[in-house]
C-alpha cells in the first residue's frame, strides 16, 4: 500500500514539497536550538514550558480521539464506521509520533530519553508516558494498517486485531491520564496542581480530537473524494 503515496497529481506533489519544505526548516532550527541551547527559544528558568509542552499536551488529546470511533465500530457493531475508523487511528499514529518529536525537541540534551529506557524508573511518570504513549503508537499502527488492508480487499478485519483494538480503547484513556498526572505532580505548577486534571484532559481530548478527525474527513472529501459516509455524520 506503500505505492499510492507515490502517485499523486501536481497539487498532491507540490503539497509534498512544501511538507518537505517545512520539515527543514524545522530540522534547521533545531539543529540551531541544539547548538546554542533551549534559551533560543525564549524559555528559562521562569518560563520552562512553551510551545513544545503546549503542542504535546495537545496533540496527546487528538492521539486519544481515535477512540471516540473505535467504539462504535468494535463494539456496536456499527459497519458504517468503517472508513472513518481508518482516519482515525492513522490520525492517533501521527498524532503520537509529533508528541514524542515535540518532548525530544523540548528536552536540551535529547540524547539523554535513552536513559528512560536504559534505566526504567517504574515510580517515575516520565517512564510511564514512554511506555503508554510508544504502546499507543504501535497498537494503532497495526491496527490501522490491517483495518485498511481489510477495508481495500472488502473483507473484515482478521480476528486477531480485535483483542488489540480493545487493548487501545483503554490505552487511550492512559495516555491523557498519565500526562495529566505528570503534570499535577510538578510542585512549582500550582495551577496544575488539581485533581480533576485528568477527568479534564480526557473530556477536552475527546472534543478536540474529534472535531479534528471531523475537518481531516472533510478536506480529504473535498480534495481526494474519500467519503466517510453520510451514516457516520
Amino acid at each position: 500500500m506503500i505505492e499510492k503515496a507515490l502517485k499523486g497529481n501536481r497539487s498532491y506533489w507540490a503539497w509534498i514539497a512544501f511538507l518537505i519544505a517545512c520539515i527543514g526548516l524545522g530540522l534547521n532550527a533545531w539543529a540551531y536550538q541544539l547548538e546554542h541551547g533551549l534559551g533560543v527559544t525564549g524559555m528559562g528558568r521562569d518560563i520552562s514550558w512553551g510551545l513544545y509542552i503546549a503542542q504535546f499536551t495537545f496533540l496527546v488529546g487528538v492521539a486519544a480521539s481515535a477512540v471516540m470511533v473505535v467504539l462504535p465500530y468494535y463494539l456496536h457493531n456499527r459497519k458504517e464506521f468503517g472508513k472513518i475508523v481508518i482516519v482515525g487511528e492513522f490520525l492517533a499514529v501521527s498524532a503520537a509520533v509529533m508528541c514524542m518529536l515535540f518532548i525530544l525537541a523540548d528536552l536540551g540534551k535529547p540524547q539523554r530519553v535513552l536513559n528512560v529506557l536504559r534505566y526504567p524508573t517504574p515510580n517515575s511518570m516520565v517512564f510511564w508516558d514512554v511506555v503508554v504513549l510508544n504502546g499507543y503508537l504501535l497498537l494503532n499502527l497495526i491496527g490501522g494498517w490491517t483495518v485498511l488492508g481489510a477495508e481495500r480487499k472488502g473483507i473484515a478485519p482478521p480476528k486477531w486485531v480485535k483483542p488489540l483494538i480493545y487493548l487501545s480503547i483503554p490505552w487511550a484513556f492512559s495516555i491523557h491520564t498519565v500526562t495529566a498526572f505528570l503534570y499535577a505532580g510538578m510542585p512549582g505548577r500550582h495551577l496544575w496542581l488539581t485533581a480533576v486534571l485528568a477527568p479534564r484532559f480526557l473530556a477536552s481530548a475527546f472534543a478536540a480530537g474529534t472535531a479534528i478527525l471531523i475537518l481531516i474527513s472533510f478536506i480529504l472529501k473535498t480534495t481526494s473524494g474519500f467519503d466517510a459516509g453520510t451514516e457516520v455524520r
